[in-house]
């Protein structure tokens, strides 16, 4: 077949040149858009906003039983404290549930008082790092650092010393375990990722987990991302659907 120009003879090969290159950049112009219009898993910053309240509509039918004839299954929560932490915290007190934290020492050091909080309701605080770097990419003195300012910080905030890392991005080598063994931590993972640092949708959260729980399951969820309000959402169904399959509610042992 053949294409024509404006003048309506056959296109000369500068001119076909031309086009293909503007037509790559258009392409490639619309592959980074998408990209960058889908929250990255390391860009995670504070919201801007003021502390948030608690929906008392996600707690109107809150209750504490929890049985456990399937087993137990830990709830967990990674990159606080933060805003969203404490509506959080209220929110596993109506149902009774106890929890893991993973919190960043730089956070900790700012919010003193919801480790506290945490540490009151019974909850554990364990450590996630300072500043949630690719833990691999380090150096062996950087790591150390890492680990130890936090467990600084979660110890004067008024919290036991955490005795578990769970490094960021799951970025373990060799040289992160050895380091966990010299400070006498306990490398902690998952098994059910819901990816709620995506943006993801309440009730997609929450399938997630209802629909993958086996006993001893560890979710990871997050309360210190740049917008957890969907992760606060999907708890009330997350609690009701693994207590309604038989699971208790445990903190991670």
């Amino acid at each position: 077949m053949r294409r024509f120009g404006r003048n309506g003879g056959r296109r000369s090969p500068l001119s076909r040149a031309v086009f293909e290159v503007l037509a790559a950049v258009a392409g490639l112009a619309a592959i980074l858009l998408a990209h960058w219009s889908v929250p990255q898993f390391g860009d995670r910053p504070e919201p801007s906003a003021g502390p948030v309240s608690l929906d008392p509509d996600l707690v109107r039918s809150a209750t504490t039983a929890n049985p456990c004839t399937a087993g137990q299954v830990a709830l967990t929560f990674d990159d606080g404290p933060g805003v969203y932490t404490e509506p959080i915290l209220e929110l596993l007190r109506a149902y009774g549930v106890k929890a893991t934290f993973f919190v960043l020492g730089s956070k900790a050091t700012e919010r003193p008082d919801t480790i506290r909080k945490e540490i009151a309701d019974g909850h554990r605080v364990e450590n996630h790092t300072w500043d949630h770097p690719h833990l691999a990419d380090l150096t062996s003195a950087e790591i150390d650092g890492e680990i130890t300012r936090t467990q600084q910080a979660v110890s004067m905030a008024g919290a036991p010393a955490p005795t578990m890392l769970r490094a960021p991005f799951n970025n373990v080598d060799d040289q992160v375990r050895e380091a966990a063994v010299r400070h006498g931590l306990r490398l902690a993972q998952w098994d059910i990722d819901t990816n709620d640092w995506r943006g993801r949708r309440a009730e997609d959260i929450a399938h997630t987990v209802i629909s993958r729980v086996r006993p001893g399951s560890v979710v990871l969820l997050h309360d210190g991302i740049q917008d957890p309000r969907n992760t606060l959402t999907a708890l009330p169904s997350i609690i009701e659907g693994i207590r309604g399959r038989g699971y208790c509610t445990a903190v991670l042992a």
